[in-house]
């Protein structure tokens, strides 16, 4: 946070999060029929990956969800300034911070 000056994260920083969320919603359907084509892409083999309880399926639709802003399966959606903070609260939460990985050493 310190690196992004004087205003820290309510300056520039939260805009650009506010954009680059509305334009993810704006091109939702792009986003998701890319990543849809990897679901039939023949190349692909999904049949290792059905060893845990997350399909291609699931996965498709928690980032669709993600987009939308929508936390739980059956919540509404967020707004864009309602979905920045959430996930700048997660950002800087120093629960989430102290689980990174040890080797990064942000400390130094």
């Amino acid at each position: 946070v310190d690196a992004f000056g004087i205003t820290g994260v309510e300056g520039t920083f939260r805009k650009s999060c506010e954009v680059t969320l509305t334009l993810l919603r704006g091109n939702e359907t792009t986003l998701m029929n890319i990543l849809e084509s990897f679901l039939h892409d023949p190349i692909m083999d999904w049949s290792h990956k059905r060893k845990t309880r997350n399909t291609p399926q699931s996965a498709l639709s928690t980032i669709r969800r993600k987009i939308r802003g929508i936390l739980d399966k059956e919540g509404l959606p967020m707004s864009i300034q309602g979905q920045a903070e959430f996930l700048i609260q997660q950002a800087t939460s120093l629960e989430n911070l102290c689980q990174m990985y040890i080797g990064w050493m942000a400390f130094w």
